[in-house]
């Protein structure tokens, strides 16, 4: 081989080598704003409802406070019927101690509420106060009872921890059915969002 074809063959790779590291812009899909809208407080939890397709079930907020009895803080009685989908989504308030939900059943069916939420604050400084709170999923069971409520959603608030001179929201991913989860433990109120079939 010649010194030219080497000089070639080198170039040839360096142009390749600078092709493979160069950085293109994409037109942004509805997924890039997810993180956006996440950090904003819009979450949305989408359920595949198709086997009950037409079934009548009765949406369930149920508002758990360390201490106390669990409540039901729906405070109307509402019907719906299950489509192919259903959506439970949460977005902010003009108020930090209140948080919107939503139930979405079809296109145009569904209807939204809102949570009053608890402050959190470190024991020894009790007068700075905030409002923080997270969502999980439930782990979801293969089959369903009819007039037993069936748990999708959980939000929750943070809690503080001392030993992390700070407020935690951090554990299980999704919440086990029976509230069993290690993460459960540890929050002082949160609510229930779910569905009973008819």
């Amino acid at each position: 081989m010649n010194k030219q074809t080497i000089i070639t063959i080198l170039l040839a790779i360096v142009a390749l080598a600078g092709q493979a590291q160069e950085i293109k812009m994409n037109e942004p899909s509805f997924s890039d704003y997810l993180p956006l809208l996440n950090a904003k407080g819009y979450m949305a939890y989408s359920f595949d409802t198709k086997k009950f397709k037409g079934a009548v079930v009765e949406p369930v907020v149920m508002e758990y406070l360390k201490g106390e009895e669990p409540k039901n803080v729906l405070d109307f009685n509402i019907i719906m019927s299950l489509d192919r989908k259903l959506v439970i989504g949460f977005r902010p308030s003009d108020s930090d101690s209140t948080a919107n939900y939503l139930f979405h059943f079809s296109e145009n069916r569904g209807f939204g509420g809102q949570l009053n939420l608890k402050p959190i604050f470190a024991p020894e400084n009790p007068e700075d106060k905030w409002y923080m709170y997270e969502s999980r999923p439930f782990e979801l069971t293969d089959s369903f009872e009819k007039g037993t409520f069936i748990p999708l959603v959980l939000y929750g608030s943070y809690w503080y921890a001392p030993q992390a001179s700070g407020c935690r929201f951090c554990g299980d991913n999704e919440i086990k059915p029976d509230l069993s989860s290690d993460i459960v433990k540890s929050i002082p109120h949160f609510f229930v969002l779910g569905i009973k079939i008819k």
